[in-house]
């Protein structure tokens, strides 16, 4: 069993000490921050180039541009819970591809929450929850299909504030946020365990990993996660690619590190299945790893 000391080396080792953030994470929540009524149609053809601009981010030019594409829509249709899933899943990718400093990567991973947030604020019974005072980990038994993506990105946003945005101490202050990131998980399983090729198994993994084990950590159970949504996860390069970046590592096992990542590296775009420009992100990652 970890140690409370263990704990705290195992976070030096697997979360990169670069990160600054000492004080307790908060955001404007997203059903406040955004518009609550559209003005205007939005045609097929605008939602064709917002995807097109989406799938064919490279530079964080390109990454501004597809988000702004999906605010003008967010805002035209906020009632679209699939405009503000777009929105938090570019504000993430920017943060994660394209930003370098924490402060800068936390102001993406915020904004990304709080389009989740938004997204999830179409459901008129996690909204009416809200309103009577309950918190969104409380109000998750009201979210359903149609907002799984919504829980996916919040739960890795908060994933990766931890990983990129706090330093240790900050990492203990806020690691609730962890736990409310569970009840994430846990929602997505009850509404459908095998979505995106069982996506959460992979989000599981990261959970076990990063938590002490007072707290819920299982370095056993983290390794059945990952290795069960590799398996899973055909048309996926997330699983294999954060096997190979964070849980390996951790175990030190770096030859099987580097087989994740060479296996990441040598897929094809074409046959993968998932968001094209996260994939094209973990490629890149994958052999930025692989020539250090």
């Amino acid at each position: 069993m970890r140690t409370p000391f263990t704990f705290m080396v195992g976070l030096l080792v697997w979360w990169f000490v670069g990160g600054t953030t000492v004080q307790a994470i908060g955001w404007t929540p997203g059903w406040t921050k955004h518009p609550a009524t559209g003005g205007r149609v939005v045609s097929a053809a605008e939602c064709a180039q917002a995807r097109e601009l989406g799938d064919g981010i490279e530079t964080l030019e390109t990454a501004r541009a597809a988000i702004r594409a999906w605010e003008t829509i967010a805002a035209a249709q906020p009632d679209d819970p699939e405009a503000w899933i777009e929105l938090a899943s570019l504000h993430l990718l920017e943060g994660a591809a394209f930003r370098h400093r924490a402060k800068d990567r936390l102001k993406c991973y915020i904004a990304g929450l709080q389009a989740c947030e938004r997204a999830m604020a179409t459901n008129p019974d996690f909204l009416k929850r809200i309103r009577q005072g309950q918190t969104v980990w409380d109000a998750t038994p009201a979210l359903g299909a149609r907002e799984m993506g919504a829980m996916h990105f919040w739960a890795t946003g908060v994933f990766y504030i931890f990983r990129d945005c706090l330093g240790l101490f900050g990492r203990i202050v806020n690691v609730r946020l962890m736990e409310r990131a569970k009840t994430m998980l846990e929602r997505m399983d009850a509404v459908d365990p095998q979505w995106e090729e069982s996506t959460s198994t992979f989000s599981w993994g990261i959970y076990y990993l990063a938590m002490p084990s007072s707290r819920g950590g299982d370095m056993v159970r983290a390794r059945e996660c990952f290795d069960r949504a590799v398996a899973l996860g055909e048309h996926r390069t997330l699983p294999r690619w954060g096997r190979g970046k964070y849980f390996y590592v951790a175990v030190r096992e770096t030859t099987a590190a580097r087989a994740d990542l060479s296996a990441v590296a040598g897929r094809a775009l074409d046959e993968l299945g998932g968001n094209r420009s996260w994939n094209r992100y973990f490629q890149a990652e994958a052999l930025r790893l692989l020539a250090e």
